[in-house]
């Protein structure tokens, strides 16, 4: 079985396109595909069938079907933006797509009929703070969460009409940090009630306790990304978190660092609490990683670099063995996975 590896590049106007083997991890190059602006966020619905493009330069959202046998794109349709969004994400009925708006300080929801099509205008468009990162709703699509970097530094909470695409405010309508970690993006436990945040900021994780019947957060863990004995001016220019993801069984958790240029691997503990594993030298400024869908691989891709790494993940342990690199565009900065049929 194979997947198609979808590496957006935010300074080139193509997608870098990989055929993965899922039991080596090994990527073979495929033909860039070309768009018409240059790309950042991408999401697919569940079905695989459609990707859905944040077109940067050109300040629209793109939809397009995939054809998931030659991993090539048709474009369906184009909705133009005030400004691109740096993140994208579906509901889980994939009839809605959300987006986050940085430097606007907003979150949209956009309709998505039964070809794909989004629709022209935002149903909502919705007035959060500067700063806004990320949007996803819960695993029941009732709840949804936007973290705001500094100096916002607060994650937004909304509750989620799944049968009209509403986003409402949840009370409260925001928690924050009680010092300034500026929360970037976040993932989920795959089976308990908690949600993990990155802290752009202040290079930590979070970890809240999610109450699935109110839809709010409570944060019981703050925790370093960086070794406990880093010395910060070894590092030229900024340090800050950019990524985080979780391994299917719930077991691991990582993060990636801007300016040490590191993944860091955490071990969850049985209450949820998080416990540091190690440090693994990755591309420089590793602004997007993912975990393969089997959950044996992670890639993990270098903004500054231009270069896509892979890994080969120890599933006992959480660690990471360094397996090959490739060259992409121009400061990619999102990965996408669509198995091959």
């Amino acid at each position: 079985m194979s997947y198609h590896v979808y590496v957006s590049n935010s300074g080139s106007d193509w997608l870098s396109h990989f055929l993965m083997d899922e039991h080596t991890g090994r990527l073979e190059p495929q033909a860039d595909i070309e768009l018409e602006a240059t790309p950042g966020a991408l999401a697919t619905d569940a079905a695989e069938t459609l990707m859905f493009v944040a077109l940067r330069s050109a300040k629209q959202l793109g939809s397009y079907t995939i054809d998931r046998g030659s991993g090539r794109l048709s474009k369906i349709s184009g909705t133009s933006l005030e400004e691109g969004p740096p993140y994208l994400s579906t509901d889980n009925t994939d009839r809605f797509l959300f987006a986050s708006y940085y430097g606007a300080g907003h979150v949209s929801v956009h309709g998505i009929d039964e070809g794909g099509t989004l629709s022209q205008t935002p149903l909502q468009w919705i007035k959060t703070d500067i700063r806004a990162h990320s949007i996803q709703t819960d695993r029941s699509n009732r709840f949804a969460f936007v973290p705001h970097t500094n100096p916002t530094n607060a994650i937004y909470q909304f509750r989620f009409d799944e049968s009209t695409g509403a986003l409402t405010p949840n009370d409260p309508p925001r928690i924050q940090p009680e010092t300034e970690e500026g929360p970037r993006h976040f993932t989920f436990h795959p089976e308990r009630d908690i949600l993990y945040s990155v802290n752009e900021n202040g290079c930590t994780v979070s970890a809240h306790h999610f109450d699935q019947e109110r839809g709010t957060l409570s944060s019981f863990q703050v925790i370093s990304t960086l070794p406990a004995d880093f010395d910060c001016d070894s590092v030229e220019g900024d340090i800050s978190t950019a990524e985080i993801k979780m391994s299917a069984d719930g077991r691991y958790l990582y993060a990636s660092n801007r300016g040490p240029e590191s993944l860091a691997v955490f071990t969850v503990n049985d209450d949820g609490t998080l416990r540091p594993k190690g440090h693994f030298a990755t591309e420089p400024t590793p602004r997007f990683f993912d975990l393969d869908p089997s959950g044996n691989f992670l890639y993990s891709a270098g903004q500054l670099s231009g270069r896509l790494a892979s890994y080969r993940i120890d599933t006992a342990s959480g660690s990471l063995e360094p397996l090959e690199t490739h060259e992409v565009g121009d400061s990619p900065l999102w990965i996408t996975f669509v198995k091959q049929v």
